[in-house]
């Protein structure tokens, strides 16, 4: 009869009771291990309510009370003044009311916008707000000497950000053409309406005729002019057989009219 062999593996039964016994440990670690998961997820504190009323929800209020009330197309950015770090306003239980004191937003410059809390907790503060809108103005294609007439090759265009004089701005080449230059310009200059000038058609000496009258009946009387003027301005005109002046407009190199 053969000597047993040391090296014989272990029995079927003892296999699947040690894998049995090493699946159940496996199986207790991994259920240990998430139970202190939830336990330390469960004792996470819960997450708090802001007691004050955050800078971006009231630039966001401003920003949007800004774009409701300019034209339709107008491409006008509003850049918000930031709040002091320091302010600590109570947040509002109620949507907060921007207001301004211009009756309409300018398309540049600046103003200053009220925002309000009209909850329990009331509040106000003023912020001041920069308005940034591209505007396409005319400018000057190359030197000007004063009382030089503008024609339709002396204009350029420049596209820049309107401030609190846009209305001095000239933007229509119609409104240039004609008009004389009241100061030396350089070229890329942008023409406002206080550089331009009606050019002068009637000018000191010059020979004119003098219309009075309404009611479909009209006088009329040979004039010298007293001084210069350009059509729709007011000029003095000597009346050349009485010897009077009188105050005129002209409306023409020859005729000044009497209202």
């Amino acid at each position: 009869m053969p000597a047993p062999n040391p090296t014989t593996q272990p029995s079927p039964p003892l296999l699947a009771y040690c894998r049995t016994w090493v699946l159940a440990l496996i199986t207790a670690i991994v259920s240990w291990a998430s139970t202190g998961l939830i336990v330390a997820k469960a004792q996470e504190p819960p997450a708090q309510t802001p007691q004050f009323q955050t800078a971006q929800s009231i630039e966001l209020a401003i920003q949007t009370y800004l774009k409701q009330q300019v034209a339709v197309g107008t491409q006008s950015q509003f850049q918000v003044t930031p709040l002091d770090p320091r302010l600590q306003l109570k947040i509002c239980d109620q949507p907060l009311q921007v207001q301004t004191n211009h009756l309409s937003v300018p398309q540049g410059g600046r103003l200053t916008v009220q925002v309000a809390c009209p909850g329990e907790a009331p509040w106000r503060i003023f912020v001041p707000v920069k308005i940034m809108t591209p505007v396409t103005v005319l400018s000057l294609a190359r030197p000007l000497a004063p009382g030089t007439q503008i024609t339709a090759q002396d204009l350029s265009t420049q596209v820049v950000n309107a401030n609190s004089q846009t209305n001095a701005y000239v933007t229509e080449p119609a409104d240039a053409i004609g008009q004389v230059v009241t100061r030396p310009m350089q070229a890329g200059q942008i023409l406002t309406r206080q550089d331009l000038n009606a050019a002068q058609i009637i000018k000191r000496g010059d020979r004119v005729t003098l219309i009075a009258g309404g009611d479909g009946v009209s006088v009329s009387a040979e004039g010298i002019a007293q001084g210069s003027a350009g059509v729709g301005q007011r000029l003095i005109v000597k009346n050349s057989r009485s010897g009077a002046q009188v105050e005129g407009i002209a409306r023409d190199a020859h005729t000044v009219v009497i209202p």
